[in-house]
């Protein structure tokens, strides 16, 4: 998918839930997902109606959001509540991505450029029919039956005593692990990344990255000020860097699939442009994936005390020790 940075949105809408340090980890979790809900509410009528493409974007946060927050809710949330939720946003994130991808990607095709043009109205009518098709889906008695289900589990008073095993664990001390957690896969991810690694294996740290700084985002009110900015934006540049290179190969699969489906019917001046656009991108990626290995090695080196000061998950209580 076309990557675009949108966790800051997250980090500046969390100063709403006033998360405590001794907050139950349900409690927190219910006052997040409430807040989701009301951004998809309210951004959910101008998805429909087309007219801005940030509508959409947002609508996407919140989904997004949901999705990382429901893999760390293990032992949180009900396990068939849980598996429902899960599918559902799942479903919910691929039945947008393809407008998104398209909104994104036209934004790439300079407006007046007569050698972009058939390129430009032939992703225009594709991002049509990828928007027909999300109206649809978002009439569907499934996004219907999902979205009541949801508010329906977020009405529902939670129990005074739960028997879920972290449900009512400290809020602060499952913040620190599964940070730190998400924290030790990228630098494993990272550090495993050789000159010669596919694509994919930077597409996959690059959704580690992401992940890690949207839990940062949900529990930054639990952290020094000073301290969760500047981890913040050291993960930044790092994801940036990952973006750019996703952008890249998303932006090559576009011009690939242009020129198989339009075939002959693509002018010479239109081929001749995709494949100068095609031979930059390939020059950047490579460039790209030399600037990544120093920058990895540096976050590695250095970045890690700071995150490890923040988050090393040995300065809180074994999350399976008996509930309080």
């Amino acid at each position: 998918m076309m990557v675009v940075q949108d966790v800051s949105s997250v980090a500046d809408a969390e100063s709403d839930f006033n998360l405590g340090q001794d907050m139950r980890v349900d409690e927190a979790v219910h006052v997040i997902m409430r807040h989701l809900l009301e951004s998809m509410r309210t951004h959910e009528a101008g998805v429909i109606a087309g007219q801005d493409a940030e509508f959409l974007h947002d609508f996407r946060i919140a989904v997004r959001s949901h999705r990382v927050l429901l893999g760390q809710m293990h032992g949180v949330i009900p396990q068939r509540t849980l598996i429902r939720l899960r599918k559902g946003f799942l479903w919910l994130g691929k039945i947008t991505t393809a407008q998104r991808d398209l909104d994104v990607y036209l934004l790439t095709l300079a407006a007046g450029k007569r050698d972009l043009v058939p390129l430009r109205e032939f992703y225009q009518h594709q991002q049509q029919l990828a928007h027909q098709q999300l109206v649809a889906d978002l009439a569907s008695p499934r996004y219907t039956q999902l979205m009541a289900f949801w508010a329906a589990y977020l009405e529902a008073p939670l129990p005074v005593h739960s028997r879920l095993l972290y449900a009512q664990y400290p809020l602060a001390d499952f913040a620190n692990k599964r940070i730190w957690r998400m924290v030790r896969r990228v630098l494993k991810q990272g550090g495993a990344i050789q000159a010669d690694s596919l694509a994919q294996v930077l597409h996959e740290l690059r959704k580690s990255c992401k992940k890690l700084r949207y839990l940062m985002a949900f529990f930054q009110s639990l952290y020094p000020e000073k301290k969760m900015n500047k981890a913040l934006k050291a993960l930044k540049s790092l994801q940036d860097l990952l973006g750019e290179y996703q952008d890249l190969q998303v932006q090559q699969a576009y011009l690939t699939d242009f020129k198989q489906q339009a075939g002959a019917n693509i002018p010479v001046y239109a081929l001749t442009a995709v494949y100068v656009r095609m031979s930059k991108m390939r020059k950047r990626e490579d460039r790209l994936r030399q600037l990544f290995e120093r920058q990895f090695a540096e976050f590695a080196e250095h970045r890690y005390k700071l995150f490890k000061r923040l988050f090393k998950a040995d300065k809180t209580a074994d999350l399976k020790r008996a509930r309080g």
